[in-house]
């Protein structure tokens, strides 16, 4: 049975196997958790990064981290995510 997180993405994002849904719903749920124990948000992104989280699904995710009424989810989701030290600093 899928989790609500995951459940929540199949209703509002097309294309997703539910075999998919739940394993980014899963990825969303340990975020958020860490995020409550006031980890950082790059934190947050470092680990998704060492996941080997792809940016798109990172944006992905960090859409659903975000406050529901946050005026441009996406938007800052995106910001969030190509301006964190994570992606940005090259590992050569």
């Amino acid at each position: 049975m899928p989790s609500h997180t995951a459940e929540e993405l199949l209703a509002g994002v097309h294309g997703l196997t539910p075999e998919r849904a739940q394993q980014i719903g899963d990825q969303i749920d340990e975020c958020r958790q860490l995020l409550d124990t006031n980890i950082e948000m790059d934190t947050v992104q470092q680990h998704l990064k060492d996941q080997g989280v792809s940016i798109i699904q990172a944006i992905l995710i960090t859409t659903r981290l975000l406050d529901d009424d946050h005026p441009s989810r996406l938007r800052a989701a995106r910001e969030i995510v190509e301006c964190s030290p994570a992606r940005t600093h090259s590992t050569a």
